[in-house]
């Protein structure tokens, strides 16, 4: 009853924020905006209206949010307790691959496998899955190097447990994961997979505090609207529970893309099946703590959902459904668009402070974009009952790191649309706090 309350308090507060936040963008609008030159007016008239969009867009998301929140069902006791596989691909994973096991042995759950698959690692990886087969339920199991997919689709083939989970070698799982994700099958004989929700657990640094805050707001919270739909987009690497039925009929993991993830979860969803989130069940993981390697780790990210969604289309050519079209399409607008716009208006708003000295127009812009920011970060604290001192973070976040992924994300969309070579990318494992 106490949870229900705090939910129907922030809604409420968040929906004041943004209605305070449209008036004040407007009362502050100055009346000599309109310039000499039609296209800096027309430039300035496209971004007001963006903002608004966004504001529109933010609160249905907000409302989806807090009606999975309500209306989700509670019960969570499992029947049956089917077999479940935790598949664990490792490459070059020997320093963090014992923690993650161990993790999963204190899983409560009765009947569970453990699959560590070796991806032809170059170092002692396979040695020390080997060595952790002392425990009943674990097996390992090589192959020669074939990437991340192949690894995955192996283990599934020599996977026992009716369903599935896979798990990142850097990362260590809630107990509670299955008594938590299972019911929600046995609820729905449609639902191909549960995602979770993912932390971040070397908070050694700002760079690693603020990714903390995007998890939050950026991840968490979408997914929890898109759950309402029973259509969540992408079901993360770190944590995920799926129906290993239904993953084999797709043709498991494709290799076509650098984003495994984002191209199954789409092609699951094209295929008719649902995919839910969870807020109970989480997965504490080791986020990039260099800039370098944040770059190189979120650039993969960027153009592997580019590459998923031009699939979907072409998926879609064949295939067609409204189910589909809304996938891609609300895909296309979140991963490609918004970032293209995003950036332009970053470019757009220096020009037009150097060129036509209207820095009082573009800073109503960019206080309301701060503002949604803090408001977003205010409702997923008090849903997911996070650390109330990043909202600290959330007024910085537009303008420094939020701004870094901008850029990243609008090159690895260019990149990807000139076909320009990539290579995978290996973040370099320094194990949790």
């Amino acid at each position: 009853m106490k949870s229900n309350v705090l939910n129907i308090i922030s809604i409420v507060t968040i929906t004041i924020i943004c209605s305070l936040l449209t008036i004040t963008f407007y009362l502050n609008i100055p009346s000599n905006w309109k310039f000499e030159n039609p296209y800096a007016t027309f430039v300035a008239s496209i971004m007001l209206y963006y903002l608004i969009l966004i504001f529109i867009r933010t609160f249905i998301l907000l409302i989806l949010s807090f009606l999975e929140i309500v209306f989700c069902k509670k019960s969570r006791e499992v029947k049956s307790f089917p077999l479940v596989t935790i598949i664990i691909p490792a490459f070059n994973e020997e320093k963090v691959l014992i923690p993650a096991i161990e993790s999963v042995l204190k899983i409560d759950y009765p009947n569970l496998e453990i699959l560590v698959v070796d991806d032809g690692s170059t170092d002692n990886t396979f040695a020390v899955a080997k060595t952790m087969e002392k425990h009943q339920q674990v097996r390992a199991i090589h192959q020669s190097n074939a990437g991340k997919s192949n690894a995955l689709n192996y283990g599934i083939s020599q996977a026992v447990g009716d369903y599935y989970v896979c798990m990142d070698a850097d990362s260590v799982l809630s107990e509670n994961l299955l008594l938590e994700a299972i019911p929600y099958f046995e609820r729905d004989p449609n639902l191909a997979a549960v995602a979770g929700s993912v932390e971040v657990g070397n908070s050694r640094n700002i760079l690693t505090a603020f990714q903390k805050l995007e998890y939050i707001i950026g991840l968490n919270f979408h997914k929890k609207a898109q759950s309402f739909l029973n259509m969540v987009t992408i079901v993360p690497g770190p944590i995920g529970v799926f129906d290993r039925r239904k993953v084999y009929g797709i043709g498991g993991y494709s290799s076509d893309t650098f984003a495994e993830d984002s191209d199954l979860s789409m092609r699951l969803l094209m295929e008719g099946y649902n995919i839910k989130y969870c807020d109970k069940i989480s997965a504490v993981t080791e986020a990039p703590d260099e800039i370098n390697a944040l770059i190189t780790q979120r650039y993969r990210w960027s153009r592997g959902m580019v590459q998923s969604i031009f699939k979907g289309i072409g998926l879609l050519s064949m295939n067609f459904s409204a189910r589909g079209a809304f996938v891609v399409t609300y895909m296309f607008f979140e991963t490609i668009m918004i970032p293209l716009i995003n950036f332009s208006f970053i470019v757009l708003t220096l020009e037009f402070a150097l060129l036509y000295d209207i820095a009082d127009l573009m800073g109503p812009y960019f206080i309301g974009l701060t503002l949604l920011d803090v408001a977003l970060c205010f409702y997923s604290i008090i849903t997911e009952r996070r650390i109330f001192s990043l909202l600290i973070l959330s007024f910085l976040n537009r303008l420094t790191y939020g701004l870094i992924l901008e850029v990243i994300r609008f090159f690895s969309i260019f990149d990807e649309l000139l076909k320009i070579p990539m290579k995978w990318g290996v973040l370099v494992r320094k194990g949790l706090n």
